[in-house]
């Protein structure tokens, strides 16, 4: 068994294992919630990138008010290209390297060797089994998922997702840290793939390449849509309140109809396959479905940023009522 996990005052020191698109936004989370952060990665140029990232990601958050001094936040954050180092004394670990089911076991097979056992170990993986993860290490009770959404350091929602031989101690300790750094927990008490926000994700994400691949509309015309229409309407009414609002009856009469005509494919849609393989990857590469050659991608994502945030204020507003 585990021991008892730290309570979320308890948590002074945490250790964060790969600094890449997500590791280093989580870390951000952690520092701007006064806690010290070690961040580890292989690449000693992602390690540079991480901390230029995390400065101007609090720079921005002080802009929002969300936190006072930007620069103390990035002193909290210190970077490490030893595990063992990253993880000495650390109260809560969290890994974050690629999504990837054996080089994640790889590094819980160093962390299990490495961390105190006192110390819940987290991984951040968009859907991949807790429960296989946890298989490397010898007490998989003190693993959990941490489902984090990007950018991390906005937006609200971490998955807390249960293995199947996750401790209690650690769902709760582990839910109530989430909520003590401000963001929105909620408990995934089966360990399916893809937790319950990328399996709704993907599905909607899905069916927009296919009604893109069929030339029903264009890809500005799809996103208009989106968040003109049940996009703005989500985070005031989520999925169930809508149905409520709009009755049930209402529903169940357009699925009747509309379910027999979506996308039911089980591979990847072709033309997100064909966008690939063309080396539109997205916004780093200059292209995806959008075009970004003529822009900074550290522009774009500036923008998304103050976009998020003052959203964020209006998910604020509406959760405290």
């Amino acid at each position: 068994m585990i021991d008892q996990p730290h309570s979320p005052e308890a948590v002074d020191r945490v250790g964060i294992v790969g600094a890449g698109l997500m590791g280093h936004g989580i870390a951000l989370s952690f520092a701007a919630s006064g806690r010290t952060v070690t961040l580890y990665d292989a690449d000693e140029d992602t390690l540079a990138e991480s901390l230029s990232r995390i400065r101007s990601g609090a720079e921005t958050l002080a802009r929002h008010d969300r936190v006072n001094d930007p620069e103390n936040v990035v002193e909290r954050v210190t970077t490490c290209r030893s595990i063992a180092t990253t993880v000495e004394g650390a109260d809560f670990v969290t890994e974050a390297v690629a999504e990837d089911l054996e080089i994640k076991r790889a590094v819980f097979r160093e962390l299990d060797e490495h961390a105190p056992a006192q110390s819940v170990l987290a991984t951040n993986t968009s859907g991949l089994s807790i429960t296989s993860i946890a298989e490397a290490v010898s007490t998989p009770a003190r693993v959990v998922g941490t489902h984090w959404f990007n950018p991390p350091y906005i937006v609200p929602l971490v998955e807390v997702v249960r293995g199947g031989k996750t401790a209690d101690a650690v769902m709760d300790a582990t839910y109530d840290l989430m909520a003590t750094i401000e963001k929105t927990p909620v408990r995934v008490e089966k360990d399916i793939t893809g937790f319950i926000g990328n399996r709704i994700q993907l599905a909607m994400t899905y069916e927009a390449f296919s009604l893109l691949d069929a030339g029903v509309a264009s890809a500005e015309d799809i996103d208009r849509a989106v968040k003109a229409g049940f996009g703005f309407r989500l985070p005031a009414l989520g999925v169930f309140e809508k149905v409520d609002h709009s009755g049930l009856e209402v529903h169940h009469a357009i699925e009747s109809y509309l379910m027999p005509e979506l996308d039911r494919g089980t591979d990847p849609n072709p033309i997100l396959s064909e966008l690939i393989e063309q080396g539109r990857t997205g916004v780093r590469s200059g292209q995806g479905v959008y075009e970004y050659s003529d822009v900074d991608p550290e522009t774009v994502y500036q923008k998304r940023d103050e976009a998020l945030l003052s959203y964020l204020d209006t998910y604020d507003q509406t959760t405290d009522d």
